[in-house]
């Protein structure tokens, strides 16, 4: 019979066998990646939702070794009674 943890079970080792985080070298195509997203994004959700995208996170820093994964910020308007409606 296998027993089978619950990942809250696991200690930070099994965690890090099972998750491995990986730092590469910084890749300039994050840039562009980047770049793509956020025109995705912007049209998909429209000027009025998507108020500010921003890159940020270790890929966005030029020359930096970073796990390689984009994060994307998107500022949005507040929730209003207008918004609720729509």
């Amino acid at each position: 019979m296998i027993h089978k943890k619950k990942l809250e079970d696991l200690s930070s080792e099994e965690l890090g066998k099972l998750f491995p985080i990986q730092i590469v070298p910084y890749d300039e195509n994050w840039v562009e990646i980047f770049k793509s997203e956020s025109t995705l994004i912007q049209d998909t959700l429209g000027n009025d939702i998507a108020l500010k995208i921003e890159h940020f996170g270790s890929t966005a820093v030029e020359g930096l070794s970073a796990k390689p994964t984009i994060d994307i910020l998107v500022e949005i308007p507040p929730l209003t009674d207008n918004l609720k409606e729509t």
